[in-house]
């Protein structure tokens, strides 16, 4: 994948804990992109960030199936419509990249009336009942007090940080004008995702990053950035 951004080399390679990335570089506008990150308080975006479905490493859609009976009656969807994994849809696709190195995408599903003035279709697993908000994944992980990690997407869990080529990146949204309502004041995309960065790529990393972090952050001396990007 091409990106026209330039990188700064971290100093090693840091290979994530479930297989599928091992992250040797980071885009510095990580820590310097803003987004409105309490997404549960938020009262204007109606989760638009949902509406696309999401990537789904092959190993956490397996993770569903013990929950599957429970899982379809919590979200009033049979499980043979989570997923966009007919071939003559996304399919089911190789890429090392991801845990387990296959992927696919959860399936959206069309919204009422009302739910939300920014799009009209959303991921399958989004509360999309008038008034709801959220991950019905993330809902029901912790109602049971399963690690969330365990069955929601790695791509969800990271967001609004993504992953490419050995880089983290900021997520693809990001690179389109006004895709994001929320996009613009509040915390620094790396200050969100810290937590989940740290859960799937180690506590060694996340020191480097906050170290790059402070480094960028820092006061800029006739205008030039104190970092080595490439």
């Amino acid at each position: 994948m091409d990106r026209p951004h330039p990188t700064v080399p971290l100093s090693r390679a840091y290979p994530c804990a479930d297989g599928g990335p091992v992250i040797d570089r980071v885009d510095p506008r990580i820590f310097t992109l803003t987004y409105f990150s309490r997404c549960l308080d938020c009262t204007f975006c109606h989760d638009a960030c949902c509406q696309y479905g999401a990537d789904t490493e092959i190993v956490r859609m397996h993770a569903l199936e013990p929950h599957r009976a429970e899982l379809e009656k919590y979200l009033g969807v049979p499980a043979a419509d989570w997923f966009r994994t007919d071939e003559d849809d996304f399919g089911i696709l190789d890429e090392a990249e991801y845990p387990g190195g296959r992927y696919t995408r959860t399936q959206v599903a069309e919204l009422p009336e009302g739910r939300s003035p920014h799009n009209e279709w959303a991921c399958v697993f989004l509360d999309r009942s008038p008034g709801g908000r959220g991950c019905l994944i993330h809902r029901f992980a912790l109602e049971r007090g399963i690690d969330v990690h365990a069955i929601k997407p790695m791509v969800c869990l990271l967001f609004p940080v993504s992953f490419a080529d050995g880089a983290l990146i900021p997520a693809y949204e990001f690179e389109l004008d006004d895709e994001l309502v929320c996009q613009g004041s509040g915390d620094p995309l790396y200050a969100s995702a810290r937590a989940d960065i740290a859960h799937y790529f180690g506590p060694a990393l996340v020191a480097e990053l906050d170290a790059l972090a402070s480094a960028h952050a820092a006061p800029r001396a006739n205008g030039v950035v104190p970092l080595t990007v490439c």
